[in-house]
């Protein structure tokens, strides 16, 4: 991936990550270490995934604080990939509260 990332890009890219109705490529946490992974279908009913330092800084930067902030959110049951695999949740936005203030 280029390093000529913007943050506009990022969030851009984020937001594809964890639409709810798109099941691959997906954001994904390690609930046994913490760590960010992008999952993905490889074919064949098989699913992989890569860690997130395998993409520009900016992004893993972007998703920690996120996280942090609460903004980003572990969803649903916790999963493996494959046999041996970490065990990930997906991660999506927060929903906002249409009737806040």
């Amino acid at each position: 991936m280029s390093d000529d990332v913007s943050v506009d890009k990022v969030m851009n890219t984020l937001r594809q990550w964890t639409d709810e109705k798109v099941s691959s490529p997906s954001l994904l946490v390690s609930i046994d270490d913490g760590s960010f992974h992008l999952g993905h279908y490889v074919g064949m009913g098989s699913s992989d995934s890569a860690s997130i330092d395998k993409y520009s800084p900016l992004y893993k930067t972007t998703i920690e604080q996120l996280f942090r902030e609460g903004q980003l959110q572990a969803s649903g049951r916790v999963f493996t990939l494959y046999p041996g695999s970490d065990r990930f949740k997906r991660l999506i936005f927060r929903k906002q509260d249409s009737q806040s203030e």
